[in-house]
C-alpha cells in the first residue's frame, strides 16, 4: 500500500472537533463495527435453533450467544469513548481560540500603547515616525498570535546594516564627488527603512545630518526603554547607547577623513 493511501486511510480515523459527532467516520465505525462483528460470530451459532419464549430457551440463548453479546456491548462503550474524545477535542479547540484571541488583544494593546508612548517623544524632537514600523523592529518576536514584550536581539546590527546599505555605502561610492542631492536621496531612504517619516527631510549641511542622526538615536533609545523589564541585562543601556553612539562616531570619523564638511556644496 502506498504512503499516500495509508495517510488517506488514517484520516478517516481522526476525530475532527470542528464537525458534529455524527459526521465523524470514527464514531460510526466504533458503534457499528462491534455489532457487525458480533453478528458474524452469532450467525454460525444460530443454525438448528428454534424461537421459543420459555425460560429454558432464554437461558440457552444467553449461554450460546455469550461471546457475540459481549462483543456487541462494545458498541456502546466505544461510542461513548469516541464521544468523550470528540468533546475533549472541542474543548481543546475552544481553549486554543481563546488563547489566540487573548494573544491578539494583548498584541494590539501593546502596539497601540507603544504608539501613544512614542509619538509625543518623536514630536519633541520635531521628527515624524512610523511607530508601528519601529515597533516591528524592536519587538520583532511579537506577533498577533504570540504577543511578546521582549526586545529584539541585534537592534544595533539592524540599524548599522540599514545605515550602511541605504546611505553610507552610497556615500563611499561617490566620495569625494558626492552632491547635496545625493545625500537628500539616500539619507531619507535610510531613515524610512528604520521607521522615520522622511518626506520632509532636506539636509543643507553636514552638521544638520549629524544632528538628525543623533535625534534618531535618541528616539530609538527612548523607544527601547518601553521594553525594558527586570529581566533585561543591567548592561543594556551601556551596550545599546554606546552602540548607536559608536555608529555615529564612526560615520563622523569617516566624513572627517574624506573632508565631507568642506566638500558639501
Amino acid at each position: 500500500m502506498e504512503i499516500g493511501a495509508i495517510i488517506k486511510l488514517s484520516s478517516y480515523f481522526y476525530i475532527n472537533g470542528e464537525t458534529a459527532l455524527h459526521k465523524n467516520f470514527l464514531f460510526w465505525f466504533a458503534t457499528l463495527f462491534p455489532v457487525i462483528l458480533a453478528f458474524c460470530f452469532a450467525y454460525p451459532l444460530s443454525h438448528g435453533l428454534k424461537l421459543s419464549g420459555t425460560v429454558e430457551a432464554y437461558s440457552n440463548f444467553i449461554s450460546i450467544f455469550k461471546l457475540p453479546l459481549w462483543i456487541a456491548s462494545g458498541s456502546l462503550i466505544l461510542g461513548v469513548t469516541v464521544s468523550r474524545f470528540h468533546s475533549s477535542e472541542q474543548r481543546a479547540i475552544t481553549i486554543k481560540q481563546s488563547i489566540n484571541q487573548n494573544n491578539f488583544a494583548n498584541y494590539l494593546n501593546h502596539r497601540d500603547h507603544f504608539q501613544k508612548y512614542l509619538t509625543p517623544i518623536a514630536a519633541n524632537f520635531d521628527i515624524e515616525v512610523d511607530p508601528f514600523k519601529i515597533y516591528g523592529i524592536i519587538f520583532s518576536s511579537s506577533t498577533p498570535y504570540n504577543a511578546s514584550v521582549k526586545l529584539s536581539d541585534g537592534i544595533f546590527d539592524f540599524f548599522s546594516e540599514k545605515l550602511e546599505t541605504e546611505f553610507w555605502s552610497k556615500m563611499k561610492f561617490s566620495a569625494p564627488n558626492f552632491t547635496n542631492q545625493e545625500v537628500n536621496i539616500y539619507f531619507p531612504r535610510f531613515a524610512k527603512s528604520i521607521g522615520i517619516n522622511a518626506e520632509n527631510i532636506t539636509l543643507s549641511d553636514f552638521e544638520e545630518l549629524k544632528t538628525l542622526s543623533v535625534k534618531i538615536r535618541k528616539i530609538y533609545r527612548r523607544a527601547m526603554e518601553y521594553g525594558i523589564t527586570r529581566e533585561t541585562s543591567e548592561s543594556f543601556q551601556e551596550i545599546e547607547e554606546s552602540g548607536f553612539s559608536m555608529l555615529i562616531g564612526e560615520f563622523s570619523q569617516w566624513a572627517h577623513e574624506n573632508n565631507l564638511k568642506k566638500r558639501w556644496p
